[in-house]
């Protein structure tokens, strides 16, 4: 056996560490911890958890409230130390008392959770940092809530969403992963029997609704006006098409429809209004579900003529057969090649892909080329390696545009980049 070197045996590592003997060890942390406070205050919370759950809880007591009354700014140089800080708390709740108390871990994340508030004042989480901190505590109480009495914890749930509804918006989905929806649903009964609601409430209320599955409830933080406008229309509808309340979605959909211009009207105001492309979707989904396949398909072509949506043409040619689809692509890159806005038109071909056409309409629209800086770039380096006459012929019309408004850094990176490709001789 190949005997450790001596620079290996220097390293810091746990088995190495373990080397130095349990006495040395203390003494090295008890010398670091009298100059780093939280590293003092991670060890009492150790030592007293080897005591026991009552123990460490009432020390985790004392952080929380230190935490919940603190007022003083944390700075810079601080930040990184107090998050830290902040994390080993909660993994101390989650890690260690979980394990030996339950509940009392999950009473603790509760109140863990209720100062975030108050440490956002503190602290400006440039990087999210913090924020993520907050998040993987929600997770934590996620994992708590599958074993815990459900009425209980509902009514935490539906208490915490009151005292923090703006935090619990985007903490609830991680909070409810993996949880029942009958939680979910008493969270929801607990919520509407509570007085004082405001708007603040809605987004987590329709969280809620969306993991109890409840389309009813989600529908219900809609006024009537805001049911007839497309967008709102669209999310109901979806809802109830997962609940296979397939005529009523339709009647949702429909009441919230584009309404043609009222006779009379001239000009821009005469045309028609185009459909919400997620109302326009949920359409297409109801007249799928509903057995109205023909309609469907006639709605996902006229979606795509409109729009140009790669995402579109390919469920319309998906539904076709034999070699039928092979023609539906054929006419949806003519389409594409020939569109009035030659940036869109070449975006559809670049998307599918369809770099054989891509190319093609490179060369045969030469002059009308306008492509973004950033996409000019990105489709050359695609089309260089099978076309790199178009792919070359893009970069020198998007490097001319660049001098002719001046931008000459920009004029000189893509009239070099255009000058590395090899092209075909002749």
């Amino acid at each position: 056996m190949k005997r450790p070197t001596v620079a290996s045996l220097k390293r810091v590592n746990a088995e190495n560490l373990a080397g130095l003997g349990a006495e040395r060890l203390a003494e090295i942390l008890v010398g670091v911890a009298n100059t780093r406070p939280e590293l003092k205050r991670r060890l009492r919370m150790e030592l007293a958890a080897a005591q026991g759950a009552e123990h460490l809880a009432l020390e985790i007591d004392k952080r929380l409230g230190s935490l919940e009354t603190s007022r003083s700014k944390v700075s810079w140089r601080q930040r990184a130390t107090f998050i830290r800080d902040l994390d080993a708390l909660r993994d101390l709740i989650a890690g260690r008392l979980a394990p030996l108390d339950r509940p009392a871990a999950l009473e603790r994340l509760w109140l863990f959770m209720e100062v975030a508030s108050r440490v956002n004042l503190r602290v400006r989480d440039r990087d999210g940092s913090m924020a993520a901190v907050f998040e993987r505590a929600a997770g934590d109480i996620g994992a708590l809530l599958r074993e815990a009495d459900g009425t209980a914890a509902a009514e935490a749930l539906a208490s915490a969403v009151t005292r923090n509804p703006g935090g619990w918006t985007a903490w609830l989905p991680l909070a409810l992963e993996g949880a029942p929806p009958g939680l979910a649903q008493a969270a929801l009964r607990s919520l509407s029997a509570r007085a004082g609601a405001t708007a603040a409430w809605l987004p987590v209320i329709r969280g809620l609704a969306d993991a109890a599955g409840d389309a009813d409830a989600y529908r219900s933080t809609f006024t009537a006006e805001a049911l007839r406008t497309p967008p709102v229309a669209a999310e109901v509808a979806e809802r109830l098409l997962r609940a296979e309340r397939i005529e009523e979605a339709g009647r949702v959909l429909e009441a919230a429809a584009a309404k043609p211009p009222a006779r009379g009207w001239t000009g821009a105001r005469a045309r028609p209004a185009e459909p919400d492309y997620d109302w326009e979707t949920a359409w297409i989904e109801y007249l799928d579900r509903s057995g109205q396949g023909a309609a469907a398909q006639a709605a996902r072509w006229e979606s795509f003529e409109r729009t140009l949506s790669a995402e579109r043409a390919k469920a319309f040619t998906r539904r076709l057969s034999g070699f039928d689809d092979v023609e539906a692509e054929g006419r949806a890159f003519e389409r594409a090649a020939a569109h009035e806005d030659f940036q869109r038109g070449l975006q559809f071909l670049m998307d599918w892909p369809a770099l054989p056409e891509a190319a093609r309409m490179i060369q045969d629209r030469a002059d009308e080329i306008r492509v973004d800086d950033d996409l000019t770039q990105l489709w050359a380096a695609k089309l260089r390696g099978r076309h790199p006459g178009a792919a070359h012929l893009l970069l020198r019309r998007a490097a001319a545009a660049a001098f002719r408004r001046r931008d000459f850094a920009t004029c000189d990176r893509l009239t070099q980049e255009a000058d590395s490709i090899a092209l075909p001789e002749g």
